[in-house]
């Protein structure tokens, strides 16, 4: 595919609509549409545990032409195409997307699927950003709304994943027309979350932020973002686990998302997010653990060439020194009840073995501010992990 423009942070802000009632939100969108037809894509735990849908139902009547849960964990290419056929039969026109990463990132490949009538996952599988065809459009006809319920930060970026149908491992797609034109951001529908992921979801946005600002020739503005938004949810968060039915604190943290996403696709991530996804794809660890385990040990390894920018991540951690800065992260993840260490998860030597041969030649491990350059250097962090 082309590579993604990723809009800059006004053109951004102007997609965000913060509204705790989504179906507020929703009609002011759809405001200026004639004959709009909605179809909502809905995770399944969403869908059967809140009243979104029937909510949205009530709202809308009419105009909601289906509302589907056919996405699962992960993105496989046949759940985008059951998503694609839906947005074709139903001529929707809008397609509004509920859930978390998995659900947003199958919204934005099946547009594409649909958009571009692509016929199987050969053909899908060209269009990846690794693949040999180039991807053009001349209109996006269908809208999209994402209405986010985890803190992973998928609705703010022109990528998205998948789980290829042919090699089983996750294939990564880039264009600019795949960022949502419309981010909804609804506190009150995120109490639907279980704890545990909206938490460590925000870790996985935390670690957008810390790998942003220690990464090499970084922009100070959008250092300055990712700061922000570190500082965001570095105390939303907490407030969150001790008080679960605070509104104020959920905003503060989706907020803190858009701060942190500031620097994805332009500037590459370093180890942990490298090897958090090879934790996810050879020991079948969510992304966002894979952040808890490995974030705090890579800034550890990565001290020597990011002094300064740890610096600045000191002061919003409100520890006395960059040195200080993986324990404070440690011990805020485990103060989340969120495992903070390598030997927490239930990984077999085979995977770990399996992990650091990978990861000398992931190319964003090899992005990594201090060169690892031997599996010694990656036993070095697993080591800082514990």
């Amino acid at each position: 595919m082309t590579e993604p423009a990723f809009p800059d942070m006004t053109n951004i802000k102007a997609r965000l609509v913060i509204n705790r009632d989504i179906s507020t939100a929703l009609s002011d969108i759809i405001a200026s549409a004639e004959n709009p037809r909605i179809l909502i894509s809905v995770s399944r735990s969403l869908a059967k545990n809140s009243p979104v849908v029937e909510d949205l139902k009530k709202s809308f009547g009419g105009k909601i032409v289906n509302a589907v849960s056919v996405l699962t964990e992960h993105t496989p290419y046949d759940s985008v195409f059951k998503l694609a056929a839906a947005i074709t039969d139903s001529h929707a026109t809008h397609l509004v997307s509920i859930g978390g990463g998995s659900v947003i990132d199958g919204g934005k490949i099946a547009l594409l699927v649909a958009n571009l009538q692509v016929k199987d996952a050969a053909e899908l599988e060209e269009m990846a950003s690794s693949g040999k065809k180039s991807v053009e459009f001349t209109s996006w006809p269908i809208q999209h709304i994402a209405v986010p319920t985890t803190l992973s930060g998928a609705e703010f970026t022109p990528i998205a994943g998948a789980t290829s149908s042919i090699t089983g491992r996750k294939t990564g797609f880039a264009h600019a027309y795949l960022v949502p034109n419309y981010i909804v951001q609804s506190s009150t529908l995120s109490k639907y979350t279980p704890e545990r992921l909206w938490l460590s979801t925000g870790i996985r946005a935390v670690d957008h932020a810390v790998e942003t600002v220690c990464a090499p020739g970084v922009d100070p503005d959008i250092a300055d973002y990712c700061l922000k938004g570190l500082n965001l949810l570095y105390t939303g968060m907490q407030g969150t686990k001790n008080d679960p039915e605070s509104l104020t604190h959920r905003e503060n943290s989706q907020l803190g998302v858009y701060y942190a996403a500031a620097g994805i696709s332009r500037y590459r991530m370093g180890a942990s997010h490298g090897l958090g996804y090879l934790l996810g794809v050879i020991g079948h660890v969510p992304h966002g653990i894979t952040s808890c385990v490995f974030l705090p040990a890579v800034v550890a390894y990565n001290l020597s060439e990011t002094e300064g920018p740890q610096t600045d991540i000191a002061k919003v951690l409100k520890v006395p020194s960059a040195a200080d800065v993986s324990s404070a992260l440690k011990d805020f993840i485990g103060g989340l009840g969120l495992p903070n260490r390598l030997s927490m998860l239930d990984i077999s030597d085979e995977a770990i073995a399996e992990i650091k041969s990978a990861a000398l030649t992931h190319p964003v491990v090899q992005a990594n501010p201090k060169a690892i350059s031997s599996i010694e250097d990656v036993a070095k962090i697993m080591k800082f992990s514990g």
